[in-house]
């Protein structure tokens, strides 16, 4: 099974809805993402992932990773978002970041990813390592999902089993890859 990761192109009217610091952000957030996905180490252990579980897919699989948060899920409270999707029928994955005030990236949010991470705050390092942290179990939980999408599974059944892979499979990797994450 092979995966590209690309950069998704947002359309013009969701580009239109943000401020200048608030594209600027979140342009970084995804150009950081991105660089997190794409570094051999991560990789490499995608590749274990999908050798060990057992992922087979005849397509290529197209990993995007968005530029601006998803909308509130239908039915849901405001505060939950999606932050990743697998669509079976495009083979496409999508990671997509997390939601942050618009105040907080106006008041200096923006320049998260434009200071080197030795020099960011504690609070902006606590910032970082949670992006991280999230994106990676992003990808790890929608790369789950593709090994179900033959199945006769109920939703609910499905999420509840790629949930405990998941959590099993980000405990690994997280000490795997240590010294590529912001502590």
């Amino acid at each position: 099974m092979e995966i590209s990761v690309r950069l998704a192109n947002p359309p013009v009217e969701l580009v239109a809805k943000y401020t200048k610091k608030e594209r600027e952000f979140f342009s970084n957030y995804a150009n950081f993402v991105l660089k997190l996905v794409s570094k051999s180490e991560v990789q490499l252990l995608l590749r274990g992932l999908i050798e060990q579980e057992q992922i087979h897919s005849d397509n290529l699989i197209d990993l995007r990773v968005m530029i601006f948060p998803a909308r509130p899920l239908t039915g849901r409270a405001p505060t939950r978002s999606l932050h990743g999707s697998y669509n079976h029928d495009a083979s496409q994955i999508s990671i997509y970041p997390e939601k942050f005030p618009g105040t907080w990236i106006r008041s200096g949010g923006f320049e998260l990813f434009t200071i080197p991470a030795g020099e960011l705050s504690s609070e902006a390092r606590r910032v970082v390592r949670e992006i991280q942290l999230s994106s990676l179990s992003t990808l790890v939980h929608e790369v789950l999902h593709i090994k179900f999408s033959g199945s006769r599974l109920s939703r609910y059944s499905e999420e509840a089993i790629v949930r405990r892979l998941e959590k099993e499979h980000v405990q690994d990797w997280v000490q795997k890859l240590e010294s590529l994450l912001v502590s």
